[in-house]
């Protein structure tokens, strides 16, 4: 029937359908309403960290240094990482002793619940968000527990972590470097002294075939192989006049020239011997000679990085670098953030509405009939000559109406008796429909 879902159908349907649809709506708000209110409210404490930027640039300690991007970042995310670890969070759960309403629940389980209910958020220029190594300048520490006072003490526990850790990791970053640069100095300075003692050793020991001493040595050579042809002449010629010289003078004189002869000998073997070494003398020398110089370079780039991080242990204990300071302390809340239990009572009774308007369709068109003359013209085309009206007697009107009374009274005495007692309850009914102040965020 194409009239029955006409505008004016429906409206009458839903006119006839009233009263049920109105019990419906109100036992269904009440019931959203009370499914609301039994869950707990949610306070919100909010704790604010500003981000001091440094005095003075870091890569501006050291002349000469090389630039390089901030860390602050970086150990920003450290920070966030220690503190919501497990066993700083067991800390922090076990000081203030909290979920310990349901002794069922396991550590583990706290540990996230407690992940869920606190976050740390980094405050970032929204311009200067587009740059991947954007410095944040701030923290916001956000804490939600059902006790406000609760909230505000963990918001401010969290609060005061992050100070400690923020200045000793700093501090402890600045001594930690300077410690290794020192005993890196150490270690090269003796390897430096050692190497110089072996190189200085080593040219003593091999003195004649250094590369500074080969042309001494050359001439030195020419000259006694020299001084040995002319031994050798003096012996032939000494020969040669054996006739004319006495026995006793020639052999001395034979004894003198062969031991002179021989201890030529001796010398140019010596020579020549350090003549040979000297191409592997040359060899081990510049090896050794330049490993000293890398150890000599790798002394000046400590000794430099040694001075930098002195000027920067200096600057961090004068506090010059970007450091946490407290702009804002977390204050127990004064109403709840919740805003569950009003949405879920909004619901409630947007869905009862329908779900009444729904059912009364629906049994008004399982119910389907011609009830009015318009709509027996249009659904039959015939005229009807004469309408009856519905001649209800007065004593089953009354009888309907008091089932409808009875029925809206005791539905109205049920909700009075579960609502007994619960004044602050039916105070945050009102507080439901009523938007509460919200804290501005610095």
């Amino acid at each position: 029937m194409a009239q029955a879902f006409s505008i004016s159908s429906i409206t009458s349907a839903l006119m006839r359908r009233f009263w049920m649809i109105f019990l419906i709506t109100v036992v269904g708000t009440v019931a959203a309403v009370l499914f609301a209110l039994s869950r707990p409210a949610i306070y919100e404490a909010t704790a604010v960290i500003q981000i001091e930027m440094a005095q003075v640039e870091e890569n501006l300690a050291v002349p000469g240094s090389a630039t390089r991007t901030s860390g602050a970042e970086t150990r920003l995310k450290l920070i966030e990482q220690k503190l919501m670890s497990r066993d700083s969070l067991i800390d922090v759960i076990e000081k203030f002793d909290l979920f310990s309403g349901d002794p069922a629940m396991s550590m583990a389980q706290k540990v996230a619940l407690f992940r869920d209910v606190a976050q740390i958020q980094e405050l970032i220029d929204p311009e200067m968000a587009w740059r991947p190594n954007v410095q944040p300048s701030g923290l916001i520490i956000t804490v939600r527990m059902e006790d406000p006072d609760v909230a505000a003490d963990v918001a401010n526990d969290l609060l005061s972590r992050v100070l400690i850790e923020g200045k000793s990791r700093r501090s402890g970053r600045a001594a930690r470097t300077l410690a290794f640069f020192e005993s890196e100095e150490t270690r090269v300075s003796g390897e430096i002294a050692k190497l110089e003692e072996e190189l200085a050793t080593y040219k003593t020991d091999n003195q004649a075939s250094l590369p500074a001493n080969l042309v001494t040595q050359q001439g030195q050579l020419t000259r006694l192989k020299e001084n040995l042809l002319e031994v050798e002449q003096k012996l032939i010629e000494l020969q040669t006049q054996s006739d004319r010289i006495r026995a006793e003078d020639m052999a001395r004189q034979t004894s003198l020239l062969r031991q002179q002869k021989l201890l030529l000998e001796e010398r140019i073997a010596i020579i020549d011997a350090a003549l040979r070494a000297a191409p592997e003398v040359e060899r081990q020398l510049s090896a050794m000679e330049r490993t000293l110089g890398q150890l000599q370079d790798e002394l000046r780039v400590i000794t430099a990085r040694r001075t930098e991080a002195a000027m920067n242990q200096q600057l961090e204990s004068q506090n010059q670098f970007e450091r946490f300071e407290v702009l804002e302390t977390a204050i127990a809340p004064e109403y709840p953030v919740s805003s569950g239990r009003r949405k879920l009572a909004a619901a409630g009774a947007m869905g009862s509405l329908m779900l009444a308007v729904g059912l009364a369709l629906s049994l008004e068109f399982m119910n389907a009939g011609i009830r009015t003359a318009a709509q027996l013209e249009a659904e039959l085309n015939i005229r009807p000559v004469v309408v009856i009206p519905n001649l209800d007697r007065q004593k089953s009107r009354r009888r309907r109406r008091l089932v409808w009374v009875v029925a809206l009274g005791a539905a109205f005495t049920g909700l009075a008796l579960l609502l007994k007692g619960r004044a602050q309850d039916l105070a945050d009914v009102l507080n439901i429909f009523r938007r509460t102040p919200r804290t501005q965020r610095g």
